[in-house]
């Protein structure tokens, strides 16, 4: 559905070869994404997959350790943030009584349409983004928050009038289509971290998805270890998935991986991915269309 005039989709382009170029944008309240006007490109940028999962510049001290949400994702970035606060008021359900109680006036800040909904050992929240100035429809995020497992899990959603349509499956977890933007084992974000940076991560993931949706192709780099993930999903103009940074798949691993058992790598693959296909829980969908009270926690972190 393209769309985008000419100047959002000049944008997103724009963010996209500065991706490609592992050079950061940056995150404004609202959730907009705007390309980096330093063009400074960081040495220490992670790596995007199938999972896709964002990485920060810098690895600071961590609050708490961290427990990856569903199936290994790969790193990237932590997008920059600038805007002054905004006044906006969001409705808010319940006083969170936990580590992140201080924290929710920052994130109404950041993203004026937060609710949350307090639940027996955590919580929900609901974020929206614009992504790029000019687009006719935003993302809704729905991220559940679990202060007694210490895990966050979150999905994406283009909402409108007509319907609720569900970001994925690419750079979503197996089974439950959850996005996956970030690698714990990579310092990327752990829980304790700042929620405003988090649903930053998640901007720049939806961000990327349009792109993929209007240009057909994933920007940025990626980090894809298994053979046949590759074969499924990696385009031939986007980056490689090997670790190896500036070839695209055509000019790096293709090759090999097509000469590989495929019936090995296929059966590997689908035993890492339980077989399944990624689909948000009925529970979840249902919600997003209604907004009224959300699912037990506990039924979809475990």
């Amino acid at each position: 559905m393209n769309n985008l005039n000419i100047y959002t989709e000049d944008l997103l382009r724009k963010i996209g070869r500065q991706l490609d170029h592992g050079i950061f944008p940056v995150v404004k309240n609202g959730g907009i994404v705007m390309p980096s006007e330093s063009a400074i490109l960081s040495k220490t940028l992670g790596k995007e997959s199938h999972h896709a999962r964002e990485k920060r510049r810098t690895s600071p001290a961590r609050k708490s350790t961290s427990r990856a949400q569903g199936t290994p994702g790969r790193s990237t970035w932590t997008p920059a943030r600038i805007g002054a606060p905004s006044s906006t008021p969001s409705v808010v359900s319940a006083v969170i009584d936990n580590a992140y109680a201080e924290s929710l006036s920052d994130i109404v800040s950041a993203y004026p349409s937060m609710q949350v909904w307090k639940q027996e050992g955590g919580f929900w929240l609901y974020t929206e983004s614009s992504l790029l100035p000019g687009l006719s429809r935003r993302v809704s995020f729905l991220t559940a928050v679990s202060t007694d497992k210490q895990v966050v899990r979150s999905w994406a959603f283009y909402c409108s009038a007509i319907g609720v349509t569900w970001i994925g499956p690419r750079h979503t977890n197996f089974p439950d289509g959850s996005i996956c933007a970030y690698e714990p084992k990579d310092s990327t974000w752990s829980f304790g971290d700042s929620l405003v940076t988090l649903l930053d991560i998640y901007s720049v993931w939806a961000l990327r998805q349009l792109h993929y949706e209007i240009f057909g192709n994933w920007p940025g780099p990626q980090s894809v270890p298994w053979i046949y993930e590759r074969i499924l999903e990696i385009k031939d103009n986007e980056l490689c998935g090997c670790g190896v940074n500036g070839k695209h798949y055509l000019d790096c691993c293709k090759t090999a991986d097509l000469r590989s058992n495929l019936v090995r790598e296929a059966i590997r693959f689908g035993n890492l991915s339980l077989w399944s296909i990624r689909r948000p829980p009925v529970q979840i969908s249902q919600f997003m269309c209604c907004r009224n009270q959300p699912p037990q926690i506990s039924k979809f972190i475990v």
